[in-house]
């Protein structure tokens, strides 16, 4: 069996059957909207003809200050493990850096695959490679960590009823950390027409943001729809008492759990109240945490709003002859989110 080496967290393995793989990679590596035959996927053979190493390849339009740029993305960078001294992952990097994409880049990378793509000359994204995570419910928070350790497993479901009440109690103690939510604004669900039409404007002040289409935006949807392995995709447009539209969320609702944020977008001067919209959703759905990629042009929201920061699972990682493009991402001006990598494609 392969062995990946990009990706490191064990929160980011999907479940799908052996038996789906094949279908599953001829939609993702050769049915996208974005098929390009200069920028194909790569297998390393050995002497004796053998495949022994993969790194799937999909190609994603980007513009950059008005200008078009092609960034290449790669997914499931993998090598047979009994082949790892044979520098099959290095000869797939190089040849991949190699291709004319303007921008390479990987968002699912663990450890070992980090050393690989900097070893060959990519750089590590680090501030699209940070998490904020915000706790919703304290108490069954701490137990749902305890209760993922089996040596305490016993321990958490013996606390498990207590959690309720807790929660319940700090929020009426705590109001500053879990205040009540009023709002005029007024919710529905996010269509891909409206999407395509606010988020020129709500990532403009971003230097490099992504270029999508009706098709492209609707055949990638559909994907992250699929992948329930963290939960029911939530798609929830936001609308001020006037009925206009100030932002929207993407994420995956886990109730009892860890809900995954994809998307964040706000009207200049909103992001705060789609933060509270999108916290009080996921706590009245539920959801027990919330966790996303950190937001650089928004990390004083999130901190102010009680987020914690932190780095574990995945590296984002990127590669450039382009010093412009290279500067744009290192220093967070770029609109990056879970649907512009591989993140939410993995299987």
């Amino acid at each position: 069996m392969f062995q990946r080496l990009l990706l490191g967290d064990e929160q980011g393995r999907r479940l799908l059957s052996p038996a789906m793989l094949p279908e599953y990679f001829e939609q993702i590596f050769f049915h996208s909207p974005w098929y390009d035959e200069e920028l194909p996927s790569l297998v390393y053979q050995g002497g004796n003809g053998k495949v022994i190493g993969f790194l799937g390849v999909t190609p994603r339009p980007m513009s950059l200050r008005g200008r078009s740029v092609r960034m290449a993305v790669s997914y499931h960078f993998m090598v047979e493990p009994e082949s790892r001294a044979s520098l099959a992952g290095v000869q797939l990097l190089k040849t991949f850096f190699s291709g004319p994409q303007d921008i390479s880049l990987t968002d699912g990378a663990g450890d070992v695959g980090r050393k690989v793509w900097e070893g060959v000359g990519g750089t590590t994204a680090f501030l699209y490679s940070q998490r904020w995570t915000r706790i919703l419910r304290p108490s069954q928070y701490v137990v749902g960590r305890l209760g993922s350790r089996m040596s305490l497993s016993r321990i958490a479901r013996a606390l498990s009823p207590l959690c309720y009440l807790s929660d319940a109690a700090a929020a009426r103690m705590l109001p500053q950390f879990f205040p009540g939510f009023i709002s005029q604004c007024s919710e529905e669900e996010l269509d891909v027409e409206t999407l395509l039409t606010y988020l020129p404007q709500f990532s403009t002040t971003r230097a490099l943001q992504p270029v999508y289409d009706d098709y492209s935006l609707g055949w990638l949807l559909k994907h992250a729809e699929q992948m329930d392995f963290y939960g029911s995709l939530k798609k929830v447009l936001v609308r001020d008492h006037g009925g206009d539209v100030i932002g929207w969320y993407l994420y995956y609702l886990k109730p009892g759990g860890m809900s995954t944020v994809i998307q964040l977008a706000a009207r200049k001067n909103s992001f705060n109240e789609i933060l509270n919209h999108l916290f009080h959703h996921a706590r009245r759905h539920g959801a027990v945490s919330l966790i996303g990629r950190l937001e650089p042009q928004y990390m004083q929201e999130l901190s102010d709003k009680y987020c914690c920061f932190h780095r574990f699972g995945s590296w984002t990682l990127i590669h450039s002859n382009n010093s412009e493009l290279l500067h744009v991402i290192q220093r967070g001006d770029a609109f990056l989110t879970g649907l512009e990598g591989e993140w939410c494609l993995l299987f």
